[in-house]
């Protein structure tokens, strides 16, 4: 499974395929009796969420006969406002708080991927090039340096990390996580507060190559975040969270196919939902948007064991399965065949 992953990921960004998976017409809109107000809640528009954006933008949502409405919170308050009902869908990241909150009893589900790491994309770990001092980058540097990140030590960006220390005897163990804002870890980094921090995309292109350097990227064996549906998407009205999901798959493959970033239509709503300079915008690649959004596979158990590699990160000790975690019921209603396991 981790190798068609990897394909999928791999085709979709070298030719931005159309995969014959899809079920004729079954994405096709089916606009619901009555209008819908969806709450989306995310941590700012960032392009990680260029699709449901786009699908506002250019009206797919409506021909579903739903209403976007957008709350901003930080991770931590969003997953509050997605299992109490206050928010219908989040985006973000499978973090250690989402396992511990489905682990409590909250009704959340991952349900879709956000995008995978794109071939030219230098979203990943940074290093601050005072502290490297002339040296080459080297793994080991790690070993009892702070590495900032919006989330912490409960992000994918930890299974990354884990993955590269591993390589060199090292593990989580070894290092320390200090959380703060995105924007503001580049600040950090170039001013020295921390040697190393994670970059996201469209942080990365705003970075003083003479101040920092990258360290490694993160692979595109894993989503770089996903969207997860709160109770009333999952139990009460799962026919609005199926319309949601159409929406964003018709978005995916309509629009966020290949180069987007060449499209003048699709760029033009990008600058003005990000809200960034339009050199800045054009200095990024076009992120990999996978038009099936299979999750990756066994998701919940990769992130469950590097998260529970340090004491008191989850707060249960049975590794919960991966229907526990993820709904892939709403790709299947959207015509999209779900993988064998």
């Amino acid at each position: 499974m981790k190798s068609l992953w990897k394909k999928l990921a791999l085709a979709a960004a070298v030719i931005g395929a159309s995969f014959g998976a899809r079920a004729e017409g079954s994405d096709a809109p089916k606009p619901l009796p009555q209008r819908e107000k969806v709450i989306v809640a995310m941590t700012a528009k960032v392009e990680a969420y260029i699709p449901m954006l786009l699908a506002d933008r250019m009206g797919e949502f409506d021909k579903e006969n739903i209403d976007i409405e957008y709350t901003f919170a930080k991770s931590s308050d969003g997953i509050v406002l997605l299992s109490t009902g206050r928010a219908d869908v989040l985006g973000g990241q499978p973090s250690a708080a989402i396992f511990n909150a489905i682990a409590s009893g909250a009704d959340i589900r991952v349900v879709a991927p956000l995008f995978v790491q794109s071939p030219g994309s230098k979203q990943g770990i940074w290093a601050n090039n005072a502290f490297l001092n002339g040296r080459k980058f080297t793994v080991d540097l790690f070993k009892d340096q702070t590495v900032a990140s919006a989330i912490g030590l409960g992000s994918t960006a930890s299974y990354f990390l884990q993955t590269e220390l591993e390589k060199v005897g090292l593990s989580l163990k070894d290092v320390k996580f200090q959380t703060m804002a995105s924007a503001d870890i580049l600040v950090a980094l170039e001013n020295g507060a921390v040697n190393f921090g994670y970059l996201i995309d469209s942080i990365w292109q705003k970075a003083d190559e003479s101040k920092v350097s990258l360290a490694f990227v993160q692979g595109p064996e894993m989503s770089a975040g996903s969207w997860s549906f709160g109770p009333r998407l999952l139990k009460e009205r799962r026919d609005v969270g199926e319309a949601v999901m159409r929406a964003l798959v018709r978005t995916t493959r309509t629009y966020l196919q290949g180069d987007y970033h060449a499209n003048p239509a699709v760029m033009k709503i990008m600058l003005e939902e990000l809200q960034l300079p339009e050199e800045t915008l054009k200095k990024g690649v076009s992120l990999t948007f996978d038009p099936n959004l299979y999750m990756p596979a066994d998701l919940a158990a990769r992130l469950q064991k590097t998260y529970a590699l340090i004491p008191e990160v989850l707060s249960y000790t049975e590794l919960m399965p991966e229907d526990r975690v993820v709904d892939q019921g709403f790709i299947a209603a959207a015509g999209i065949p779900i993988p064998a396991k």
